[in-house]
Order: C-alpha cells, then sequence, then structure tokens
C-alpha cells in the first residue's frame, strides 16, 4: 500500500458483521478498497476476513484489552 493514499469515503458493506464491526471499508484515492481499524486505525486489505480477525483478536490493543476484560465476543478465554 502506498503511503500517500487517502480515504476518498468509507463504503457500506454487508461481509461478515463480527468481523467487520471492527473495521470500516475506505475507498481509497487510487480506487482500492482497504480496511480500516477502528480501534488502531490502522489500514488493511480488505479481501481476506481471516486477517481482519487476527488483527482484532491478536494485535488490536483496543479490541484485544476488551476480550482480556471479557467485553469481547471471543469464543472463551484466551491467554496470551
Amino acid at each position: 500500500m502506498a503511503c500517500n493514499d487517502e480515504v476518498v469515503m468509507v463504503l457500506e458493506t454487508k461481509r461478515n458483521l463480527t468481523i467487520w464491526k471492527h473495521f470500516d471499508l475506505c475507498l481509497m484515492t487510487d480506487n482500492h478498497e482497504m480496511a480500516r481499524c477502528k480501534g488502531s486505525v490502522k489500514f488493511m486489505k480488505a479481501t481476506v476476513n481471516s486477517t481482519l480477525k487476527k488483527h482484532t483478536e491478536r494485535h488490536c490493543p483496543v479490541t484485544k484489552a476488551k476480550n482480556e476484560k471479557g467485553e469481547g465476543s471471543g469464543t472463551g478465554s484466551s491467554n496470551v
């Protein structure tokens, strides 16, 4: 991803809502779509849901903190 790309608009999506509630689907200046994490504001490719899910569970400080407190919709306890 080029660092100079900017968000043109946020698009609506009906993709996997369990994952996409943590992301905005953004149309970038070069006409490609990127997923923007609502917690960490990190941009990722919007094509693979498993990568987005992994980000929210393991890397995003906001959703990771919620999961550790038991506020997330995870599947059981996770020892990190």
